[in-house]
């Protein structure tokens, strides 16, 4: 049997009993573009197409097969995806969900990726997704109902959620959303935000606060923008910089009390910006797509989230056999491999070498929390 048909029967057990499906050949295909971005490295549809046995053997025809689903008005992401992942979030009830919202242009900066992710073992799986057109910011607003399915899925399967959010999500609307759906948050302002500070009974800038390289600040209560329209508690520091940063003003506004502890938490959105390096250049190849149409690229996302959730779940799978398994993709005495990378190597080890040493998927993960890994530039 193939690789891509031992790939296939791993992923089609456990997504047929959980997704519904008008026809069995839609179920089907995303399976197969699943596999084929697995074995190809990249959601570029030729390469895809490559990896896929099934139907004629010319490649365009099997091209068009993938553009036929991607076109198909019948497959809803959301109703594919929402099943999957209330299975992945079996037993996180403890626990407190940190979710991350980003943004990645994508076709030559004419198409957005808005994403909203959830923290995983030093990485983020994808939970909700949208593509929009053109380039910039965007308003609360177009993303609320986004935001409010991922809140829907959350909700009864997590203690309680934490939002994550840099710069470029820095309106007042923002936080004021994250509050309506019972989320706290933490989110970065620009050094030029202006806030009313009582404490002091002084009105400035963020920037002309005085706060020193190496210092921390923390004000509560800040009455933010020039028309005061939002109160919110401020923990402020500057990055390290490094030889190609210079230094920067980190201002975090949230509805907890402004301490150290919102000025880390903050930091764990670095994880989404190392998840979508996974998805261009160091695993997809996301960057690249020529699909020009938001809901066709919305539907490739979908089999991209299962293919990372995978990757996922089979990088938990090595760090659980231990050292000696770990060892036979990562060299190190000590973890040198981000989780997804981990799983990712496993499976490429595993079509390679010995395909009955790869586990089926079971659209399970546990709340992982690892520390950084060893060498950063590796990962």
């Amino acid at each position: 049997m193939s690789s891509s048909y031992e790939l296939y029967n791993r992923i089609i057990g456990t997504l047929r009993p959980l997704v519904t499906v008008t026809n069995r050949k839609q179920l089907n295909n995303w399976v197969w573009i699943i596999v084929g971005i697995l074995l190809a490295e990249s959601i570029a549809l030729s390469k895809i197409a490559l990896h896929i046995p099934v139907g004629s053997e010319e490649e365009e025809f099997r091209i068009t097969t993938i553009r036929r689903w991607l076109k198909n008005p019948k497959i809803d992401v959301w109703a594919f995806y929402e099943p999957v992942l209330k299975h992945v979030l079996t037993g996180w009830t403890a626990v407190e969900a940190v979710v991350i919202l980003d943004g990645v242009l994508v076709f030559g900066d004419r198409l957005q990726i808005f994403r909203l992710s959830l923290r995983h073992g030093q990485r983020a799986i994808p939970l909700v997704w949208t593509v929009l057109t053109g380039p910039g910011l965007t308003q609360a607003e177009k993303l609320e109902a986004m935001l409010t399915r991922a809140a829907t899925v959350l909700q009864p399967r997590v203690k309680r959620v934490r939002f994550l959010a840099d710069a470029g999500f820095r309106d007042c609307d923002w936080a004021e959303l994250c509050l309506k759906l019972g989320w706290h948050y933490n989110i970065r302002l620009a050094a030029s935000t202006v806030g009313w500070f009582s404490s002091t009974h002084v009105r400035c800038r963020m920037d002309e606060l005085g706060v020193q390289p190496g210092q921390r600040r923390y004000f509560q209560d800040v009455a933010l923008t020039l028309t005061a329209q939002w109160s919110a508690n401020l923990s402020i520091t500057w990055s390290e910089g490094d030889a190609k940063h210079a230094p920067e003003l980190i201002v975090v506004m949230s509805d907890q009390v402004a301490c150290r502890q919102r000025l880390t938490e903050y930091g764990w959105r670095m994880d989404i910006e190392e998840s979508f390096r996974d998805d261009q250049s160091g695993g997809f190849d996301m960057e690249h797509t020529q699909l020009q149409h938001p809901e066709r690229l919305e539907r490739l996302l979908l089999a991209q989230a299962v293919a990372t959730l995978w990757c996922h779940e089979l990088g938990e799978y090595v760090l659980q056999q231990g050292d000696r398994c770990r060892r036979e993709i990562d060299a190190g005495l000590e973890r040198e491999l981000s989780v997804f990378q981990l799983g990712w190597r496993w499976l490429q080890r595993c079509v390679s070498t010995a395909i009955r040493r790869l586990p089926r998927f079971q659209a399970e993960l546990k709340p992982l929390r690892l520390v950084p890994v060893v060498k950063l530039s590796n990962c």
